[in-house]
């Protein structure tokens, strides 16, 4: 992941700009360096020097290519961009940034895509410049709709939070309508559109004005609440969305929902989701659907790594069902969450998370997927033979995933 500064005095240039780096997926954390105080160039001696700057040239090109001088001169192996105001630069411009040490110039108008593929061409013999840092994405997909997908979204983010103690992110893409924010009893000033609607200057900063806050200490971008919304967001704009959310929380969890085009899918599973959880019941309809999920899933990724069954409602008399559903897709069930109906519809009937005590065996199921999700090495304690051997499918010792991804952001 790249460090970046951008460097100017046009602060709706350079919060452009800064949109465009936080939505390439490439950039971990993003300073904004003053033009008029030139003595920022010190901090390349300071330990804080970042991998990429990027120059908006905008207003006063001369002050900004001389200090890229600079910085070219404090640090040689700095990369340098720099944002024409122009479509088309002239040749003055581009033979003046070339001996001021900018390597590319953007003509105008800067799009991420641009930017995106700029960062890639400097990635090479840069050691950190991949995507590692963005691969904490966990999306919840249903088999079918009715499974269960809303309400294990919400309590598995709220699980998280407990397990780790790191800043999670819950985002509703549910079709034909959300139902995050009724689960948690929340009345959202924005959803998933007002970001799409503002994709050319959404940063971490304009997003965090678009979450809702839930006392559990889980933010939320909700979901549409009608369904001609959805005609508004354009597929292009949701990946960039999500990798501000990505740069911004530690573990970020979406509800897809069971509703989605292969184009959508494409776009969000191929390129950023690291774990898909596919939810089903354990009856006929939903592990029928269930299969051909897993089918069309590996297809995409010519292969079954990424994707985890979690059987939700599950009683012990399914087994058989489920252990002949194993052999048949060649994909083991990754959870089984106890059907508890009772408690379950209260806490969605009252706008709550599951949230009765920790030997309760929905909550503990919910904590442990947590832990295993998280990779986060967390231990937690097994249940009492009394109840039945219900987590038997799990090991005392929570291992990581695929890695451990949790990271403090301060």
């Amino acid at each position: 992941m790249w460090k970046a500064a951008i460097v100017g005095s046009e602060e709706n240039k350079i919060g452009h700009i800064r949109a465009c780096l936080e939505q390439s997926g490439l950039v971990d954390s993003v300073v904004e360096w003053n033009l008029r105080k030139l003595q920022e160039s010190q901090k390349l001696h300071n330990g804080q020097a970042p991998d990429v700057v990027v120059l908006n040239l905008e207003g006063n090109p001369e002050s900004a290519l001389a200090f890229a001088a600079d910085l070219r001169k404090a640090n040689p192996a700095l990369r340098i961009l720099a944002c024409s105001p122009e479509s088309q630069p002239d040749s003055k411009l581009l033979l003046a940034a070339m001996r001021s040490g900018v390597q590319e110039i953007l003509a105008a108008p800067l799009s991420t895509s641009a930017v995106q593929e700029a960062l890639m061409r400097f990635q090479d013999g840069h050691p950190t410049a991949g995507r590692t840092g963005l691969d904490n994405l966990i999306l919840v997909m249903g088999s079918k709709g009715g499974v269960g997908t809303s309400t294990v979204a919400v309590n598995l983010a709220v699980q998280l939070i407990q397990v780790t103690e790191r800043r999670v992110a819950l985002l509703d893409l549910a079709r034909p309508v959300g139902h995050v924010s009724l689960l948690l009893d929340l009345a959202p000033r924005f959803t998933i559109r007002d970001a799409a609607e503002n994709i050319e200057r959404l940063d971490s900063h304009f997003l965090s004005g678009l979450m809702t806050r839930h006392k559990s200490g889980l933010e939320i971008l909700a979901g549409v609440s009608q369904t001609e919304e959805w005609h508004q967001i354009l597929p292009f704009s949701l990946p960039g969305i999500i990798n501000v959310v990505q740069n911004s929380y530690d573990y970020v969890v979406m509800d897809y929902g069971s509703v989605y085009s292969m184009e959508w899918l494409s776009a969000l599973v191929l390129q950023q989701a690291r774990t898909v959880l596919l939810i089903a019941e354990p009856n006929v309809p939903s592990l029928w659907t269930l299969e051909r999920h897993v089918a069309a899933l590996s297809s995409l990724w010519g292969g079954k790594d990424r994707i985890r069954i979690v059987i939700n409602r599950w009683d012990r008399g399914d087994e058989e069902a489920l252990k002949g559903l194993e052999k048949k897709i060649q994909c083991p069930i990754f959870a089984r969450l106890p059907n508890d109906f009772p408690q379950v519809s209260e806490a969605v009937n009252l706008g709550t998370p599951l949230s009765r005590n920790h030997n309760n065996p929905l909550v503990t199921r919910f904590r442990m997927l947590a832990a295993q999700l998280a990779g986060s090495g967390v231990t937690v304690a097994k249940a009492s033979k009394d109840r039945g051997g219900l987590f038997s499918f799990f090991q005392d010792k929570v291992k990581p995933t695929n890695g451990n991804h949790s990271r403090n952001r301060g």
